[in-house]
Formats: structure tokens, C-alpha cells, sequence
């Protein structure tokens, strides 16, 4: 293997206007929490507020209210001059049975702790990433935020892989040369050198660095350090700009995301490259007056569920499964044959609204229970009242569509609940029933063996009053 030249004592290059980050003012804030303009000390007529709105119009991050603002479904970070705003999910847990050493945090410090690091169990687990042991262990002692957690995780991986050799591969160069290499480009010779006294126009491959995948790297190296608020981490990130001087920063990197293919000769970096496609489709820059910019890095914590709960049923779905549903199939989105909610007239017209549960359990082709995740937070399962009227709509849709009798509408349990039987409705004058449960996210999810009891302990059940 082809060794990478190390940087040697090349001094670390750091963003002059961002080294002073870590002791500026950090605004934390739960998904769906609301905080008045009052105790962040600020006013309605704040420039922040200006800024945030500039931000909304892209997407609408943080509703702006007449008194305060409240997060969204959104979590991420989103940095303003000097200002540091970080969402986090509600999946925080109780560390102290984890780690008796942790009884020195305070109620906030250790939700805010516990959910960071849960966000990043959920982000690796959903997206399947394979990341190297001695990358998980590095990243128990980080300090920083969850963001800064998750640009560690992604740092440590791609300096450990790159440090091994970098990924090479043959990269099309063109030159003008007294001697043919490779392929002598006749036509352009004739039109623009017909004389040969500059040399000879050639095109030649050449096994350099500067390929597509440390493109993608590379600029996901320089789009997270404006956003990272921990030294250690910015530290390493100033590490791997030194490793990757040799490939060029070329802004539009990201077209490259669902081009490039991993065989064996660069699966090591798959984890590295998922991390880096996490980053780029979740940043995006807003322009300010001036020359200040406002850096947003965002993920949706409704997609996130969604994948999460997929993942696990599908992962573990001879523990999961019902005895009578070990041989059932599972599709994802709506399966493989499209269903619609409506066709125009004449029928001859396309149809329209394509239905997309989350999860299909099917037994010989037919669906014997249709899922579908929502990240929202009931206050109880007993209270039906606070069920979302166009969910119950959307899954007595699902279910007459599809042909299932049995559908449920599964949410993250709130925080200090006891587990429950799931809720059962049922539609009146249809034979359809809608079940509703919920699982306990509020534990570590690095280890998944009580989620796993959980989740087959709902489906059970199911089945048990399944039509």
C-alpha cells in the first residue's frame, strides 16, 4: 500500500475569526422547546433575530414567536457571529446509573450530555456506519457539544484510515510534454500547437490523491470548522487539512455523493464517507451584510426516528417478529409495487400522492401490519385526544389502500412513563385497526438489547388482537 507523506511540524491552520469560539455564548435548546426573548436577554428588535429569519426562509429552523422562539423537528447547530445556538433531541437519559462519576452534573448538563450522545448512537446505528473501534473509544473522553462529538467521531475515523495510506486512484491529466505519454491528443495539437515547438498535447492517467472521495473529505473538513466550538477537535480537523493539502477544495464536491461506488480497495473509508455525506447535506451557509456569514448544520429528527425504528426491526426481526410472523417479509416506503391515493380523470391521467408508510410486514404478499413512525411526544397513550387527527386519517387511508386491517402509529415514549399496552381503535363500519404505541428512547441507545424486549413485547401484542 502506497503510504501518505505525513505533514511533519507544519504549524495547525485555524480561522483567525474563530479561534476565541469555545468562550462564546452557547443557546441550547430540546426539539419542540420554547424559551422567551427574556431569559436569553435578549429583545424583540435583536439583530439575531433578523438573522434567524433570513435563516427560516430556507427552512424554517426555529419558529420566531412575539415573545420567544421555539425549535422545531430540527436538531443541529446554527452559528451567528458569535452567537452558538445547538438543538438537541429529547432521547436524554439518567447517567448516573451508567456512571456513578457523573453525580457532579447538573440536571442540565447531564440531559443535555446523555442526548448528545444518544443522538450519535442513533446517527450511527440508522445509517449503518461500521466505525472502527479505537474511534468509539477516543470519543468517551470528548467535551464538546454533539456536534463536536459527532465532527470527533468523523475526524478521528478519517485520520486513522488516511494515516494508513491514502485513497488513490487514477485521475485523467493533461498536459503539453516533449515526449507522447499516454495518449497524444491529435486535434487539439493541430488547432492549437500545429508547429510541435512547445511540445506535444497528451492526456494520461495518473494515480494521484485528488479524487472524488477526498474531494468529498476535504470539503467537509472545511465546512465543519467554522461550526466546532471544542480545541481538540478543531485541533484534528487542522491535522487532516494538512493531510489533505494534496486535493484541491472544489466547492461543488457534493455532486459527487451519490456517484461514488466502494469496493474493497476503499471500503475502510465508507464510515468516514458517511459522516462527511451527513455534514454536507445537513450545512448550508446564509450570506450576511458584510462579510459575516451564518453556518447551519441541521438534521431532521422526524427521518432520523423513521430510519432508526427501520433499522432495528429489520436488524432484529427474528427477536422482534411474533412466532406466527418469523417468515413475514419486510418493505420499506410502501413496498415495492406503488400505490396512489387518487388517479385524475380520465383514467387515462397519471395518479397522484404516492402512499409511503414507513414499514410493511407481509406474510405471502400481503400486508399483515402497516407501521408508520412520528417523532412527536404524547403526553399519555390514554389521552386519544391528543392523537393527531390527520395521523388517524393518514392510517385508515394506509390501510384501505393497502388491504391491512392492522396498522399502527408508533412515537418516542415521553421521559419518566411507564411502559404500556398499545392503544387499539377501531374504525367504525371498516374492519380496521389502528394501534398506538411507543418506545422508550430515553435510555442509552448504544445497546439496543431492552428496545429489542420492547419493540417485540408492542408486536406481540398486535398480534394477539390482530384481525
Amino acid at each position: 500500500m502506497i503510504q501518505a507523506a505525513p505533514p511533519g511540524e507544519q504549524k495547525r491552520k485555524f480561522i483567525k475569526d474563530q479561534v476565541q469560539l469555545s468562550a462564546n455564548p452557547c443557546i441550547t435548546l430540546f426539539e419542540q422547546q420554547k424559551v422567551s426573548y427574556q431569559e436569553l436577554g435578549i429583545s424583540p428588535s435583536d439583530p439575531l433575530l433578523d438573522t434567524l429569519e433570513k435563516i427560516n426562509q430556507q427552512a424554517e429552523i426555529i419558529r420566531l414567536e412575539r415573545k420567544g422562539f421555539r425549535a422545531l423537528q430540527y436538531v443541529g447547530v446554527i452559528q451567528i457571529n458569535e452567537t452558538t445556538i445547538q438543538i438537541l433531541p429529547k432521547i436524554d437519559y439518567d447517567s448516573l446509573a451508567e456512571n456513578p462519576l457523573r453525580s457532579n452534573l447538573s440536571s442540565k448538563e447531564n440531559a443535555e450530555h446523555t442526548a448528545a450522545r444518544n443522538l450519535i448512537s442513533m446517527l450511527i446505528y440508522a445509517n449503518g456506519m461500521k466505525v472502527h473501534p479505537q474511534t468509539l473509544g477516543a470519543l468517551k473522553v470528548a467535551p464538546g457539544g454533539w456536534l463536536d462529538l459527532l465532527t470527533q467521531l468523523f475526524a478521528t475515523e478519517l485520520l486513522h484510515q488516511i494515516k494508513q495510506g491514502y485513497h488513490r486512484d487514477y485521475v485523467q491529466q493533461e498536459d503539453r510534454l516533449p515526449f507522447v505519454r499516454g495518449r497524444w491528443n491529435i486535434v487539439r495539437q493541430l488547432c492549437r500547437h500545429p508547429d510541435l515547438i512547445e511540445g506535444l498535447d497528451v492526456q494520461y492517467d495518473e494515480l494521484l490523491p485528488d479524487t472524488p472521495l477526498n474531494r468529498v473529505f476535504r470539503l467537509a473538513v472545511s465546512q465543519m470548522q467554522p461550526l466546532i466550538r471544542d480545541q481538540q477537535t478543531r485541533n484534528l480537523l487542522a491535522d487532516l487539512d494538512e493531510w489533505l493539502k494534496p486535493v484541491q477544495i472544489y466547492p461543488y464536491a457534493s455532486i459527487y455523493l451519490d456517484q461514488i461506488q466502494f469496493t474493497r480497495l476503499n471500503e475502510r473509508f465508507k464510515a468516514a464517507f458517511d459522516l462527511a455525506r451527513l455534514f454536507l447535506t445537513g450545512h448550508s451557509i446564509t450570506l450576511l451584510p458584510g462579510k459575516q456569514r451564518a453556518f447551519v448544520f441541521t438534521l431532521d429528527m422526524n427521518r432520523l426516528f423513521e430510519q432508526f425504528v427501520t433499522r432495528l426491526l429489520q436488524s432484529n426481526a427474528k427477536r422482534i417478529l411474533p412466532r406466527e410472523w418469523q417468515e413475514c417479509v419486510i418493505e420499506t416506503q410502501g413496498g415495492k409495487t406503488p400505490r396512489y391515493l387518487a388517479r385524475p380523470l380520465p383514467t387515462t391521467a397519471k395518479p397522484i400522492l404516492q402512499l409511503k408508510p414507513d414499514i410493511l410486514i407481509k406474510s405471502h404478499g400481503r400486508p399483515r401490519l402497516i407501521i408508520d413512525t412520528k417523532n412527536k411526544t404524547l403526553p399519555t397513550l390514554n389521552a386519544i385526544q391528543d392523537i393527531a387527527k390527520d395521523d388517524l386519517y393518514q392510517m385508515t387511508i394506509y390501510a384501505t389502500h393497502f388491504d391491512c386491517p392492522n396498522v399502527l402509529l408508533l412515537y418516542p415514549r415521553p421521559a419518566h412513563t411507564n411502559t404500556t399496552s398499545p392503544l387499539v381503535l377501531e374504525i367504525e363500519g371498516f374492519p380496521i385497526r389502528i394501534f398506538i404505541a411507543a418506545l422508550n428512547l430515553h435510555q442509552p441507545l448504544n445497546q439496543l438489547d431492552g428496545l429489542v424486549d420492547e419493540f417485540r413485547g408492542i408486536l406481540t401484542c398486535i398480534h394477539n388482537y390482530a384481525r
